[in-house]
């Protein structure tokens, strides 16, 4: 069954008598508002102020003809461009103005997201938003519904590095395979994800349950340089610890050997 297209214009900001009006003046014009109240059901006492609103916003136009006052549609493709255009302005000079309003709002806060699906569309709009760079650290059974975010990002010039604990198919980004991002992300059964975006902002979330999750978000810079800073250094660490050998445990006081003997197991006893 096709949509309702009077629902479809009140959704756009038309009154239900004005969407009502509109329709009907597809169907049948040129229109008397006779006509009009007749076809669309609009009360024969409220269709003249109907269609001069429909006028005022350009989506019908008003004609003389034989001494009576006729009316018809603007061509739906004119009028909805028409709309399309007006709208892309407004979006466009109400985000210069709410960004001027929120400009003392505190974003240091760490804000908790609750659910999966919640903390997945977190995710898939930070990589939406990237311009420069992205790291991030996933599970594999968590990759497959950001992988699409990620790509777009890929095609965008965007730099993509994903750490996890197996390879993961994503061409023109970088994979890390590192078994520390198992133990990183804690669950290896639950969401498991650290997302970093272009050194702004960080997203980490965790699986509570099969149906239930929760992550934290924020813009803290402080918490990002962290978040960021873990996240890259995880790939040198395992190599400068085997650079050192057995230096190690001269280098390392033995209250951190069990942490890094996740990265050098083969070499702290």
């Amino acid at each position: 069954m096709r949509d309702d297209p009077i629902e479809h214009l009140v959704q756009l900001g038309f009154s239900e008598y004005e969407a009502k009006a509109y329709v009907a003046l597809l169907k049948e014009n040129p229109a008397t508002g006779y006509q009009v109240s007749k076809v669309s059901g609009v009360p024969r006492s409220m269709v003249y102020e109907v269609l001069g609103k429909l006028t005022a916003r350009g989506a019908a136009m008003e004609l003389r003809k034989g001494g009576k006052t006729q009316y018809a549609p603007i061509p739906p493709r004119d009028f909805l461009n028409q709309l399309h255009r007006e709208h892309e302005d407004l979006v466009a000079s109400l985000k210069d103005d709410l960004a001027a309003l929120d400009a003392t709002s505190d974003l240091e806060y760490v804000w908790n997201i609750e659910g999966y699906d919640n903390v997945m569309a977190r995710a898939q709009e930070m990589i939406r938003q990237a311009e420069d760079r992205v790291y991030m650290a996933v599970l594999p059974t968590t990759f497959p519904s950001l992988k699409p975010a990620l790509e777009s990002a890929i095609a965008r010039d965007v730099r993509i590095v994903v750490y996890s604990s197996h390879n993961l198919d994503l061409p023109g980004g970088r994979i890390v395979i590192n078994s520390m991002s198992q133990n990183h992300l804690k669950r290896p059964e639950g969401l498991g994800l650290i997302l970093v975006v272009d050194g702004e902002e960080v997203l980490i979330g965790e699986r509570l349950a099969a149906t239930q999750a929760r992550s934290s978000w924020t813009r803290s810079s402080l918490f990002v340089l962290v978040a960021e800073h873990h996240l890259r250094t995880d790939l040198y660490l395992p190599r400068i610890l085997d650079e050192l050998g057995d230096r190690a445990e001269e280098l390392i006081h033995e209250d951190d050997w069990e942490l890094f003997a996740q990265a050098f197991e083969s070499r702290i006893d």
